[in-house]
C-alpha cells in the first residue's frame, strides 16, 4: 500500500467504494447501491487473495459442475464462489483468456449461470442482489475493469487499434469498443467486414 493509500483509506473497502464511485461516474447508468456494496466486499476479499483467479488456480468449468452437484446451503455456497470468481476474472483479468482456448465470454456465461443457480435455488432465493447480477453481469464486469484499469488502458499497451478491434469482434467487450471510439475508429455494430 501506498503512502497515499494510508492516509486517504482505513480499509479495502474504503478504497474499492471510492473507486466504484469513480468508475461510474462516466457511466450514463449506475449499478444499484446494494450491488455496488456487493462488489466493494469481493474486490477487498480478491485483493488479499489474488491466487484464487489466477492461471493456477483450478478450471473454472470444474468449479461450476462440482457445485452445481452440491446440496442445501453447500450448493449455494459453492455456486456464489463460482460466480465470484467469474465475475473478478471477467472484470480484472479479462485479457489472461486471450491466448487460452475459452475466451472472456465464456467465463462470464460461467458466472451468469452460477449466480442464477443460486437465485433460483430455495436457500437462496432471497439473495436478489445475485440475481440482478446475473441480469447486468456484462455491465458489473465493465465497471470492476474500469476500477482496476482506470485509464482504459491504450491501443499501445493493448497491442494496438487491430488487436483490439479483433478482440471486439471475437469478445464484444463493451471496454473494447470504448477504447475503439475514443481512438475515433468507425464501428459497425454488425461486426461485419465490409469496408465502407
Amino acid at each position: 500500500m501506498t503512502h497515499d493509500f494510508a492516509n486517504q483509506h482505513t480499509t479495502l473497502e474504503s478504497f474499492f467504494f471510492e473507486e466504484i464511485e469513480r468508475a461510474q461516474s462516466e457511466r450514463p447508468r449506475r449499478l444499484s447501491t446494494d450491488v455496488e456494496a456487493y462488489i466493494v466486499g469481493l474486490l477487498a476479499r480478491y485483493a488479499t487473495r489474488t491466487h484464487a483467479a489466477g492461471r493456477t488456480s483450478r478450471a473454472l468449468a470444474l468449479d461450476y459442475l462440482e457445485a452445481r452437484d452440491q446440496q442445501g446451503s453447500r450448493r449455494a455456497k459453492a455456486l456464489r464462489r463460482v460466480g465470484d470468481r467469474a465475475l473478478y476474472i471477467s472484470g480484472v483479468v479479462p485479457r489472461s483468456m486471450t491466448r487460452s482456448p475459452v475466451g472472456v465470454r465464456y467465463v462470464k456465461g460461467i458466472g451468469t449461470a452460477a449466480y442464477r443457480a443460486v437465485t433460483d435455488a430455495p436457500t437462496g432465493g432471497h439473495l436478489d442482489v445475485l440475481r440482478r447480477i446475473a441480469a447486468n453481469f456484462d455491465e458489473v464486469a465493465d465497471v470492476i475493469g474500469d476500477v482496476a484499469n482506470p485509464s482504459g488502458g491504450s491501443a499501445a499497451n493493448d497491442g494496438g487499434l487491430l488487436e483490439i478491434y479483433e478482440r471486439w469482434r471475437l469478445e464484444g467487450d463493451d471496454a473494447d469498443l470504448r477504447r475503439l471510439v475514443a481512438a475515433g475508429v468507425l464501428i459497425d455494430p454488425d461486426r461485419s467486414d465490409v469496408v465502407q
